[in-house]
C-alpha cells in the first residue's frame, strides 16, 4: 500500500463517521476500520499465521513415545 492509499483509507474512514446522520458508527467501528488498514499495510490479515513451519522435534518425540509401558490409573 502506498502512503497515499493510506491517506484515502483513512479519509475515507473520517468521512463515513461525518457523514453518519444516524450514528451507527461508533468508536468500535472506527478502530476496527483503522485495524483493517493497519493489517492490509503490514500485510497480514491480524488472524492465525497458518505458514508451513512445523516444529518436527514435536513430532519426533511424541511419535517415538513407547507406550507399551504405560500405566492407567
Amino acid at each position: 500500500m502506498t502512503k497515499q492509499e493510506i491517506i484515502e483509507q483513512l479519509k475515507n474512514i473520517k468521512d463515513q463517521w461525518i457523514n453518519d446522520s444516524k450514528g451507527e458508527i461508533d468508536s468500535e467501528a472506527i478502530i476496527e476500520a483503522i485495524t483493517d488498514v493497519i493489517h492490509d499495510v503490514e500485510g497480514n490479515d491480524g488472524g492465525i499465521d497458518f505458514s508451513e513451519e512445523y516444529d518436527d522435534e514435536y513430532y519426533d518425540g511424541f511419535e517415538n513415545v513407547d507406550f507399551t509401558k504405560l500405566r492407567v490409573n
